[in-house]
């Protein structure tokens, strides 16, 4: 599966992405809004792709690497998830440093809106984030999501987020 826009494609995850895995699951933003993921080794990281490569086994859909087009520079992922709290997939995205802050997230993150609606037919989406993660909340309110309220997940103790929901005539 991959998707490309006009500076970016989005590709399923490989093994040869444990290094900078790896180094997103490190970044102090990751751990802080999205929390450690048990990858604390390039073995962890390659486990994790495996994780990521069943989810789309299981679902149909998954994260995906997201890299620069021209020079195939990994910046990310983005994708759908299947988080079971929901009715529907749940989109989720993290950027290294470099990737952030020049409008990546919010072209990878309407190419996978796109084939969510068009070719995986799903007429709602579901996306959370961290109360604190105000530029993810900003991207998302850009996407055309709407607030629905607050979540408290079991086993996250004092974290809570936003839960919100895009539905396919709501997208920006």
């Amino acid at each position: 599966m991959e998707l490309v826009t006009s500076r970016l494609r989005l590709r399923l995850p490989r093994h040869q992405d444990a290094a900078w895995l790896y180094t997103l699951n490190q970044d102090p933003l990751w751990l802080r809004f999205i929390g450690n993921r048990g990858v604390h080794s390039l073995l962890d990281a390659q486990r994790y792709v495996d994780h990521c490569c069943g989810h789309f086994d299981n679902w149909g859909y998954g994260l995906l690497s997201v890299e620069l087009r021209m020079t195939g520079q990994p910046i990310g992922m983005c994708g759908l998830i299947n988080r079971q709290l929901f009715r529907c997939p749940d989109l989720g995205f993290a950027y290294l440093p470099s990737g952030r802050g020049r409008g990546y997230a919010h072209e990878a993150a309407s190419a996978v809106i796109k084939y969510a609606h068009s070719a995986l037919q799903f007429d709602f989406l579901t996306a959370m984030t961290h109360l604190e993660n105000f530029d993810s909340q900003k991207l998302l309110l850009k996407l055309g999501y709407k607030r629905q309220g607050k979540l408290f997940l079991k086993g996250v103790p004092a974290q809570k987020f936003y839960w919100l929901n895009l539905l396919r005539n709501d997208i920006a």
